[in-house]
C-alpha cells in the first residue's frame, strides 16, 4: 500500500484465451491499462494458477502459501476476484487484511450432475462450495441476470449485489456479411467445449438428424480440446467421418478464426444445459447471425427474444427450429426476410435494429462504465483513497466512454487493447 499510488490485485484460476472468466480479467486490465496511460497512479498485479503470455501484469501464482508470501496482497489497495471454477487463489479472500475493499465477479459454474468426467466432477463440487467466498466480498458484480439469482440464493445481501455484462470477445473488424445475401446450404456452428453439460451430444443429435434427407445444411463444431471430455471427441470424429464432408470440426480456433466461423455461418445453435452467461450469443449477435438456443440458464436473457428458444434437452424441437429458421432463408423469400423470433416475425431491417439496441447493454462500453463506476467506489473506500488525479482520470475516461455510447462507436476491450 502506498498513499501515492492506488494497488489493485486481481485473482483469477487461469488466464487463458477464448475462456468467459479469462477475458473478463483481461477487459478489466485494458480499464487499468487505459487510465494509467491517462495518468492515474495505479499499479496492477493479476495472479493466476496458470496463465498464457497475455500480460506483463499477470502472475503465476500456485498456492494460496505462494501469495501469502508476494508483497503484492499485502500492499493491495483493492482485490477483485473470479468466481466461477474451483481455485485456491480465491480461499485467500478470507486473509484479505480489514479495511481493503473486495470486489467478487460472479460467473457461477455448471451443476455437479451435468459433469462426467471425474476429475472435471471433483473440481466443480469444491467450486460449488467455494461459493460461500461471495459472503465475505464487499461488493459482488455478477455477468448475468441468472447470476445474480443465483447470488441471492447464495445470501449475498440486495446491496451489495450489481449485474456486469461481459462484452463480445471476437468482434467484426469490418462490414459483415447480411444473412438477406445468403446463398447456399444453411451453416450452422456450435462453439463451446465439448462436454455433456453443452449439448454437444444433442447438437450430434441434430446434426444426424438435419443430414439425413437433404443437402441444406452444413455444419460447424468448434471447440478447445483442452477443456473437452475425450470419449466425447471420439464420438464427433465418428459422425464427421459419417457425414460425407457436411459436418467439420474447428479445434481450439484462435480469434481470427473464430470471427471467420462466425462470418461464415448464418446461425449459431446453442444446445447448452446449462449457461450462467454464454458470451458466443452476444458475438454472434455482433455478427448480425441468428441464434437457436435451448431455454436454459441465462440464454433466454441473452438471447433477448430475438432468436428461437426451445425446451431444454428437446431435440426434435431444435431441429424443428432450426427448419423454420432455414424456410425463412429460403431464395425466393430473401427479398422479403422476415426472422421467426420469440418475439414474433421481424422484418429483417427490423430484426438489425432490435438486435443493435440489444447489444448496446452488452458492449464493451457499458462494461467499462460499469467497472470504472464500481473502481470509484472501491478506490474512494480504500486505504489510499480516491485521490484527485485518480479521481480526474476516471471522470476523463467515464466522459469518453459516454461519446462512444453516444454515437454506437465500436470499443474494444480484447488483450491487446
Amino acid at each position: 500500500m502506498s498513499g501515492d499510488h492506488l494497488d489493485v490485485a486481481l485473482y483469477a484460476g487461469i488466464v487463458v484465451r477464448r475462456d468467459a472468466v479469462s477475458w473478463s480479467v483481461l477487459h478489466k486490465l485494458n480499464v487499468f491499462r487505459r487510465l494509467i496511460a491517462m495518468g492515474a497512479p495505479i499499479r496492477v498485479t493479476c495472479f493466476a494458477q496458470s496463465i498464457e503470455d497475455l500480460g506483463p501484469e499477470l502472475v503465476c501464482c500456485p498456492s494460496v502459501a505462494k501469495l501469502l508470501g508476494r508483497s503484492a496482497f499485502w500492499d493491495a489497495d483493492v482485490h477483485i476476484y473470479e468466481e466461477g471454477m474451483y481455485y485456491e487463489l480465491f480461499d485467500s479472500i478470507h486473509v484479505v487484511p480489514e479495511g481493503r475493499p473486495i470486489l467478487a465477479i460472479e460467473h457461477n459454474s455448471t451443476p455437479v450432475e451435468l459433469i462426467d468426467v471425474p476429475g472435471m466432477r471433483l473440481a466443480v463440487e469444491r467450486s460449488h462450495a467455494q461459493r460461500r467466498n461471495l459472503l465475505r466480498a464487499d461488493h459482488v458484480a455478477c455477468v448475468s441476470e441468472f447470476n445474480l439469482e443465483m447470488a441471492r440464493a447464495a445470501g449475498v445481501p440486495e446491496e451489495k449485489l450489481s449485474v456486469l455484462h461481459l462484452p463480445a470477445a471476437i468482434v467484426p473488424s469490418g462490414p459483415v456479411r447480411r444473412l438477406v445475401d445468403h446463398e447456399g446450404p444453411l451453416r450452422l456452428l456450435y462453439l463451446g467445449r465439448f462436454v455433456r453439460a453443452k449439448g454437444i451430444l444433442d447438437m450430434l443429435e441434430l446434426a444426424r438428424r438435419l443430414l439425413t434427407d437433404d443437402d441444406r445444411f452444413q455444419i460447424t463444431l468448434a471447440g478447445d480440446p483442452r477443456f473437452s471430455d475425450p470419449a466425447i471427441m471420439d464420438e464427433i470424429e465418428r459422425t464427421v467421418a459419417e457425414s460425407r464432408g457436411r459436418v467439420e470440426v474447428a479445434w481450439a480456433p484462435d480469434d481470427a478464426e473464430t470471427a471467420r466461423l462466425y462470418e461464415r455461418c448464418d446461425a449459431l445453435v446453442v444446445p447448452s444445459y446449462h449457461e450462467g452467461y454464454c458470451v458466443p450469443v452476444v458475438e454472434a449477435y455482433g455478427f448480425e447471425r441468428f441464434v437457436i438456443a435451448y431455454d436454459q440458464g441465462n440464454i433466454p436473457n441473452v438471447v433477448g427474444g430475438l432468436g428461437l428458444t426451445v425446451a431444454c434437452g428437446d431435440v426434435g424441437a431444435l431441429e424443428a427450429a432450426v427448419r423454420e429458421f432455414a424456410r425463412a432463408l429460403c431464395p425466393e423469400r430473401s427479398n422479403s426476410l422476415a426472422l421467426p423470433t420469440g418475439l414474433g416475425d421481424l422484418a429483417f431491417s427490423d430484426w438489425v435494429d432490435r438486435v443493435a439496441r440489444h447489444l448496446a447493454d452488452y458492449s464493451a462500453a457499458a462494461f467499462e462504465r460499469t467497472f470504472l463506476g464500481l473502481l470509484h467506489e472501491l478506490a474512494a473506500s480504500s486505504p489510499s483513497g480516491l485521490g484527485p488525479v485518480m479521481g480526474r482520470a476516471i471522470e476523463d475516461r467515464l466522459r469518453e466512454v459516454a461519446g462512444f455510447e453516444k454515437g454506437s462507436a465500436a470499443l474494444r476491450l480484447g488483450p491487446r487493447g
